[in-house]
């Protein structure tokens, strides 16, 4: 675990490098916010189009080749983006990325693999802790290393983000044991030779009873997370003029936050009172964080409150729902169901920036944060019905 969770820490730094340089690269082509939340809508789409293909893979191959051929491709991204000398090579350097991204799926499967149902949200958790120290050190990086590089401010990041995505495949070729249970199914059948694998089919997974909703609130909350990380380096270059360092520092201090709080606090928090109430007691708060950045003076501070609470907040979700997701599939399909939530997921991060970036420009830069707050509230009302459900029993482990 800790080999892997490193892995993905390294991949992730790579991803926080240039995230806050986004825009500004955009803007060196004379184009505008919207074109710049386009290009983080590719990459989305990209993540949906092929992300949820590599959990089907991990489960058929193994998660340690399929780990390390999406390592690879995320170096050979980086580095197509370092070498772009225009806004289309940019926008297909960010496809070739974002379908890179199901390795968060397949690092999922391997953290459902190693843990049982009771640890299942803190090893979660752990994966969330590994994405926020990812982006307190990326945009840090990213913003100071935009400065060394004269007019081209993407060049040095993207190298260096080629790098650590290389030192990320080579850490998983040799260190990451294979945790996939293939043999499962083989060793069910043989000693009942009635017993059935369950179906791994896109429709039948996401159309189970059990996991239906789940799948919905996938969507829903990537909407939410997808708008405040895209509009958040446009927020603070319009309202406060800030430019890629300060962008970087803040970005920075939210990842800090979001570490500490999934690593220490998320696994406690959703053994005291559980998934369900974590997510409800998370909407609150991210929809506090919401109405600060409406409704606050357009200062600095506005901005140091806000972003950590609804940015933090939100981080919950995607370990609470995967956990969920987790417990109710079969073992035999983790990863295809959890490359799947990564998959759907980007179905909001493709549709969250398009409406923001078009809410922004036409409306004002804290337009799009009243989606987000609506989203806070439908959180928790679903949280809140799910909660007073009947609860979802699991299906037998097959035999072993």
């Amino acid at each position: 675990m800790p080999v892997i969770l490193l892995a993905i820490f390294i991949d992730l730094v790579g991803f926080g490098i240039i995230v806050p340089l986004l825009p500004f690269l955009t803007l060196t082509y004379g184009a505008d916010t919207f074109t710049g939340t386009a290009l983080i809508s590719v990459y989305a789409f990209a993540a949906f189009a092929i992300g949820p293909i590599w959990g089907r893979i991990s489960d058929r191959i193994g998660r340690k080749p399929t780990l390390a051929i999406t390592f690879l491709g995320a170096a050979l991204a980086y580095l197509m983006l370092a070498l772009s000398s225009s806004l289309l090579m940019v926008f297909v350097a960010r496809a070739i990325s974002g379908a890179m991204t199901g390795n968060i799926g397949v690092v999922m499967a391997v953290m459902a693999d190693l843990t049982d149902e009771e640890n299942r949200g803190k090893a979660m958790g752990r994966i969330g802790g590994a994405f926020g120290l990812g982006f307190a050190f990326g945009p840090g990086i990213g913003g100071y290393l935009s400065g060394l590089g004269g007019d081209n401010i993407i060049f040095l990041p993207a190298i260096v983000a080629c790098g650590l995505s290389l030192f990320a495949m080579i850490l998983t070729a040799i260190y990451v044991p294979e945790t996939n249970p293939s043999s499962l199914e083989e060793t069910a059948t043989a000693l009942d030779p009635k017993a059935d694998a369950p179906s791994n089919g896109w429709r039948d997974i996401i159309l189970a009873p059990s996991r239906i909703s789940l799948f919905v609130m996938f969507v829903v909350t990537a909407v939410a997370q997808s708008i405040s990380f895209s509009i958040a380096p446009f927020w603070m270059e319009e309202v406060l003029s800030w430019g890629p360092v300060d962008v970087g520092l803040i970005l920075m201090g939210v990842g800090v936050l979001v570490f500490f709080f999934q690593v220490w606090l998320i696994g406690p928090l959703f053994k005291a009172i559980g998934e369900i109430r974590s997510l409800q007691f998370c909407a609150v708060f991210h929809v506090i964080g919401c109405l600060v950045l409406i409704f606050g003076p357009e200062e600095p501070i506005t901005a140091a409150i806000s972003f950590p609470l609804v940015l933090g907040a939100l981080s919950v979700s995607y370990p609470a729902l995967n956990s969920l997701l987790s417990r109710r599939t079969d073992r035999r399909i983790q990863g295809a169901a959890l490359g799947l939530s990564n998959g759907v997921s980007s179905l909001g991060r493709i549709a969250g920036p398009l409406a923001a970036g078009q809410l922004f420009s036409a409306q004002s830069p804290g337009a799009p944060f009243m989606i987000v707050s609506v989203i806070g509230v439908a959180i928790f009302a679903w949280a809140w019905f799910e909660h007073f459900r009947r609860p979802y029993r699991r299906a037998p482990a097959p035999p072993e």
